[in-house]
């Protein structure tokens, strides 16, 4: 998994923020940061980051081994 810095980084190459990202889906900027930093799963927010970066979903969040 990539930490929260490295999406961050690849943010900013891209030239997005993650307003930019809250903006187009409509959600919070808080909902984005919760995403980036691990704290909660969204598949639309990570699908979204994903395709910004062009890679792989599973590249940035991994699926839990939880279930």
């Amino acid at each position: 998994m990539m930490q929260a810095a490295q999406i961050r980084f690849l943010l900013k190459i891209h030239n997005k923020t993650q307003r930019d990202v809250a903006r187009h889906l409509g959600v919070s900027e808080a909902a984005v940061s919760q995403v980036i930093n691990g704290n909660c799963r969204s598949e639309l927010i990570e699908k979204t980051l994903a395709r910004i970066m062009g890679v792989s979903r599973k590249v940035l969040f991994p699926p839990t081994l939880a279930a």
